[in-house]
């Protein structure tokens, strides 16, 4: 007799004995039979013991809910049942208890506060819904290990005690006890070292790998996270572009019976701020910033510091009124501006018959019949302009185009839209006028010859973007020794003897291949097929967004 799982019993199997194992789901005492509902991983069973089984209906009376259990029976088919479903029960001649269980502090059956869910985790992690999420994710795991290693790219591990390489958030660090005073630092992604293998001569590296960055977290983003990483040398954007692209394809056709094959766009970076006000678009929201007549105005309005404008087609059954009114209250309570709204109605006699809404004084019918000319607008479209009086956050601007996309209900909410967003500046400063790189000081400039005209300089990078979340970040890395050494003087690192990056260094000069990479979130995967906000939902052990363990209150 073998173990067997709950799910895999059939009318197939009747009188056939099975030896089960698992939880007690529910437990019902009637006078001369009980019932108990056998929980495992895949799913739940129907048991019975009658009551001159004097010595199991001992024990079985003594049960209590999650109890765990072993089961020997033998699958009789029932003689009453509501469904097709479920058209076996387990007829039990030994019974096994190995836990009783105590009350517990948690409903599995029910939704419970993040505290609590997070406080007593295994036991979260029995409800169906937390276990399909983890096989989910072991799932992936396996598709991309398959796919991976067919096309010869080898899985190799790289080191957690490492040095501090800095790439955008703190490090976590580790004591050393035989060298006192020192430490490792854990780290932030594989980077260096997946660089040094392509130099080492293995042209295809892959590792699922553990990173750790200490930032102010998210719903998005975990202290600890797990990434695909992937590296590979001799190859171009569109090598590694088709390669993810495959990946996805697979996961999302597994997963959801979804073809992306003809789904990813590419958009530069300019153009997506600009038009999206966020490096980061949910294309479901087919809202655009309209960057013609935007800056057609901005020549006629110099007192403000910018001007938006969105144009839209509306339906007859559309209550414009209503939407522009929520808009302005939407506005009003988080910037200052100005909101005009212009309604083509139709065109006659040369001239376009439209209804305002909003402060029109300084905005007249010449100029407005102006632009809608030069840009070609047309009857049944709708013109937001927004004024704005102060400089806002680019964020901001996305928080802008979802809310006029919510007014209007045109979200596309069950679509799947990946977008490649490429050439990203090299540079920018931070709030303290320091100059940053925008991905990692290993990434090669776009303009490999005017390497010192830095401000403007575009990079050789590219992110993945799935409905709004950042699936994936990678870029052409520097192979040669004297472009590297450029980028650390302007991002003020040393290339001393002595510097932290010096053994980095010192690997570029020997014979180091072209080569670039990517890292793509596992986390925000399983969040994105599921329909998931929060990150901590598709991690087994996750922290608070203040980085705490509940369940083994850490940090102590």
């Amino acid at each position: 007799m073998h173990k067997s799982y709950c799910s895999s019993l059939d009318i197939k199997n009747i009188n056939k004995k099975v030896k089960l194992f698992g939880w007690v789901n529910n437990i019902k005492i009637l006078k001369n039979i009980i019932f108990i509902d056998l929980r495992d991983k895949t799913g739940i069973v129907q048991c019975f013991i009658k009551k001159d089984q004097k010595k199991i209906w001992k024990l079985a009376i003594s049960l209590t809910i999650e109890s765990c259990i072993n089961v020997y029976g033998k699958i009789l088919k029932k003689k009453v049942y509501k469904s097709n479903i479920n058209l076996i029960e387990i007829f039990i001649y030994k019974l096994i208890i190995y836990n009783y269980s105590f009350s517990l502090p948690i409903n599995i059956h029910a939704d419970n506060s993040e505290k609590i869910r997070l406080k007593y985790r295994y036991l979260d992690l029995r409800t169906t819904k937390m276990f399909n999420l983890m096989k989910m994710r072991s799932k992936i795991k396996y598709l991309v290990h398959n796919f991976l290693y067919k096309h010869d790219f080898l899985d190799i591990e790289t080191p957690f005690l490492s040095k501090s390489f800095p790439e955008g958030a703190h490090d976590y660090v580790v004591p050393s006890r035989i060298y006192k005073g020192m430490h490792y630092s854990l780290p932030q992604s594989p980077q260096i070292f997946k660089q040094l293998l392509m130099i080492s001569g293995i042209d295809k590296y892959y590792q699922i790998v553990r990173c750790f960055r200490d930032e102010d977290l998210r719903s998005d983003r975990q202290p600890e996270f797990t990434q695909i990483d992937i590296e590979l040398s001799f190859a171009d954007f569109k090598d590694i572009k088709l390669l993810i692209e495959n990946i996805l394809i697979n996961i999302f056709n597994f997963f959801k019976g979804i073809n992306l094959s003809k789904c990813f766009s590419l958009i530069d970076y300019k153009d997506s701020i600009n038009f999206y006000g966020t490096d980061k678009p949910d294309l479901r929201n087919p809202v655009k910033f309209n960057v013609k007549i935007s800056s057609f105005l901005k020549q006629y309005f110099k007192n403000y510091l910018d001007i938006l404008s969105i144009v839209l087609s509306y339906r007859s059954s559309d209550d414009i009124d209503n939407c522009y009114r929520k808009l302005f209250s939407y506005l009003k309570l988080y910037f200052k501006c100005d909101l005009i709204c212009i309604k083509i109605i139709s065109f006659k006699k040369d001239k376009y018959i439209y209804k305002l809404y909003g402060n029109t004084l300084f905005l007249c019918d010449d100029l407005i019949q102006n632009f809608i000319l030069k840009y070609k607008l047309c009857d049944k479209n709708l013109i937001f302009l927004f004024f704005l009086k102060e400089k806002i956050l680019p964020n901001d601007f996305n928080k802008i185009r979802n809310f006029v996309c919510n007014l209007f209900f045109l979200f596309k909410k069950n679509d799947y839209l990946p977008v490649w967003i490429i050439n990203y500046p090299m540079f920018y400063f931070d709030k303290y006028n320091n100059i940053k790189t925008f991905h990692h000081p290993f990434t090669m400039p776009l303009d490999y010859n005017n390497i010192n005209n830095y401000t403007n300089i575009l990079s050789k990078a590219y992110d993945l973007v799935i409905n709004g979340y950042e699936v994936g970040s990678g870029s052409v890395r520097i192979h040669d020794y004297k472009t590297q050494c450029e980028i650390f003087r302007i991002l003020g690192i040393s290339c001393s003897h002595n510097s932290r990056y010096n053994f980095f260094l010192e690997s570029l000069k020997y014979g180091a291949p072209p080569h670039l990479g990517i890292a793509m979130g596992l986390d925000r995967l399983v969040m994105l097929l599921n329909n998931i906000e929060n990150i901590k939902d598709v991690i087994a052990f996750p922290k608070t967004t203040s980085g705490l363990c509940l369940l083994t209150n850490s940090p102590d």
